[in-house]
């Protein structure tokens, strides 16, 4: 169907209702990120500490704290690898 209708007999796998959206708090840490994007600990490292690449749930403040990506922050670092990958 071209109108946009969910054709009849078939429902759609999730409603509205189900999507929530997250907490602003919520993130995740470093080797997670580097696990989801494809680069090494030290590259997001060297991406944060230049700025190219800046968490966005919560940035280093000094020593032993974490720095915690958002979901976003993981599509932008997947996309700056992409980008360095093919010589960009």
């Amino acid at each position: 169907m071209s109108n946009g209708q969910i054709p009849s007999g078939q429902e759609a796998l999730f409603d509205d209702s189900d999507l929530r959206p997250l907490p602003a708090d919520i993130g995740y840490r470093g080797p997670v990120a580097c696990a989801a994007a494809g680069i090494t600990y030290r590259q997001l490292d060297y991406w944060a500490r230049t700025g190219l690449v800046q968490p966005s749930v919560r940035g280093a403040t000094g020593s032993g704290t974490q720095r915690l990506y958002s979901f976003r922050d993981i599509l932008v670092l997947r996309v700056v690898k992409r980008l360095i990958d093919t010589g960009v």
